[in-house]
């Protein structure tokens, strides 16, 4: 799987707080947001995994969270991305 598809949100975008992800990895449809999560302990992260489609007679775009066996190998690549990430942070929080 080619590293292109994966996406990392702008650092502006990270160093807002609110509901923005830290880090997107995509590939198709298939999407792994990185999200920050404030606690008593730090910064721990968290990740949602979805997959869009088209829905054939609406036409309408829609996410699911159900994916088909040929996706998996799919998912595995991009948590797999993700996880490295959530790594990176993690040792970079550590570090001031």
């Amino acid at each position: 799987m080619s590293q292109p598809n994966a996406q990392r949100a702008d650092n502006d975008e990270a160093a807002q707080p609110g509901n923005r992800p830290v880090a997107k990895f995509k590939y198709g449809g298939i999407a792994v947001d990185v999200w920050p999560n404030q606690t008593e302990n730090g910064t721990m992260y968290n990740t949602t995994i979805t997959n869009s489609y088209k829905d054939e007679k609406s036409g309408d775009w829609k996410t699911t969270s159900s994916f088909s066996p040929t996706d998996l190998l799919v998912v595995g690549e991009l948590t797999r991305q993700a996880f490295t990430r959530i790594t990176e942070l993690k040792q970079q929080g550590r570090a001031r």
